[in-house]
């Protein structure tokens, strides 16, 4: 089975109009790295603490902006054998959860976790992006200055 080239794929067919808008890669780069910072930065207060009056019925707890980052994960997701129990029903209980945070969040300082993986990722493809707009406007102006050259 040989590769085909698409016809009417941009650039192929002899078409000088190809463009990259780097002004609109740069923003979708912003973008993808804000919503990544909501990803990467701890909560403040941290999601465990909220304050009640002495003696005061405690409210539902409100998860503070932004609660659910990787961080926070990490730090207050990953339980010991000692806050689970030591009953044989708590210690399988532990092996299961465990096992999950590690394939699920991964362990702090690793990108082991899917959600780990998923943040490097994604910070990967906002410095994707940023190197495309760069390659581009490097290629347009290598152009620009062949085809000066060539005029004169």
């Amino acid at each position: 089975m040989a590769l085909e080239l698409d016809s009417k794929w941009p650039g192929l067919d002899g078409d000088k109009d190809n463009y990259t808008n780097r002004t609109e890669i740069k923003r979708i780069a912003g973008e993808v790295n804000e919503l990544l910072k909501k990803l990467k930065t701890p909560t403040l207060p941290p999601v465990t603490q909220f304050l009640t009056a002495r003696g005061a019925k405690a409210p539902e707890p409100q998860l503070p902006e932004g609660a659910g980052s990787l961080p926070d994960l990490q730090r207050y997701c990953a339980l010991s054998q000692s806050q689970m129990g030591e009953w044989p029903a708590a210690m399988h209980f532990a092996l299961a959860v465990n096992s999950a945070y590690s394939q699920l969040i991964g362990e702090q300082g690793s990108s082991s976790g899917l959600y780990a993986a998923m943040v490097q990722q994604a910070d990967s493809t906002v410095e994707a992006l940023l190197d495309i707009s760069k390659a581009s406007g490097g290629a347009e102006q290598a152009t620009e200055e062949a085809a000066a050259r060539r005029e004169v």
